[in-house]
């Protein structure tokens, strides 16, 4: 990050050996050209509600080629605790290669990846079927397109247990451009639906950001947002 020189406590709790899977995924997603990654200031959200709050069970929706997954299966496995992570993506390509560096990362007893849609009732239950129950923590970061993102917020938060957690990536208006189709992405998505969910509480960080370059006058410092959704009682 410009006008930093310090490490992360999200790399400050790695070990060597994690060091190293972390360097050497980012060789392989390079010469994959499949580079895409959730940023530090967002995975570092993730790791203060996962370690702070001693979170066991998570689901993931959407992993992409596996940085996030790696990341979080680390958390788990240096907490001790039994948790355990599903991640599901819809990309074949991409799961077989996070599957690769989550068994090289020896994270398969706390790391369940799962090809399949996110927002398909069997996804759901592949995941409750894995937990033992639904997740405390869900982590969306899936499509990006406004219907499919409706479809996962209808699936899962009526499931969600009062005070559990989603966080949705790609909530600030420079993210809309992410949505293929031009709807709106997960912006737009959340205004549609949460008026008719009151037992979503919700908050948008960097919503109104519309430049992504723009993250260094921001103190949560990702111009494509993040979303806290909490299932109220």
């Amino acid at each position: 990050m410009p006008g930093t020189d310090y490490v992360p406590p999200l790399y400050g709790v790695l070990s060597d050996d994690e060091w190293a899977i972390v360097e050497g995924w980012y060789d392989d997603t390079e010469r994959a050209d499949s580079i895409g990654e959730i940023n530090v200031p967002a995975m570092s959200f993730v790791q203060g509600l996962v370690m702070g709050s001693a979170i066991r069970t998570i689901v993931q929706l959407g992993h992409y080629y596996g940085y996030s997954t790696l990341l979080v299966g680390f958390m788990l496995r240096a907490m001790g605790n039994g948790g355990r992570l599903v991640s599901i993506d819809i990309d074949p390509k991409a799961t077989e290669f996070t599957q690769k560096w989550v068994d090289r990362a020896g994270l398969s007893e706390y790391v369940h990846l799962y090809l399949g849609d996110s927002a398909d009732q069997r996804s759901l239950d592949v995941a409750v079927d894995e937990l033992g129950g639904m997740a405390q923590l869900i982590i969306l970061d899936s499509s990006h397109q406004y219907a499919h993102t409706v479809r996962e917020l209808d699936l899962w938060v009526p499931r969600m247990e009062p005070s559990t957690l989603m966080l949705l990536h790609d909530t600030s208006t420079f993210a809309t451009a992410f949505d293929t189709g031009g709807a709106g992405g997960v912006q737009k998505a959340l205004d549609d639906w949460l008026p008719g969910h009151p037992e979503a509480a919700f908050l948008s960080l960097n919503r109104q950001v519309s430049q992504f370059d723009s993250a260094g006058d921001l103190a949560y410092k990702y111009g494509c947002g993040l979303g806290i959704l909490q299932r109220l009682r």
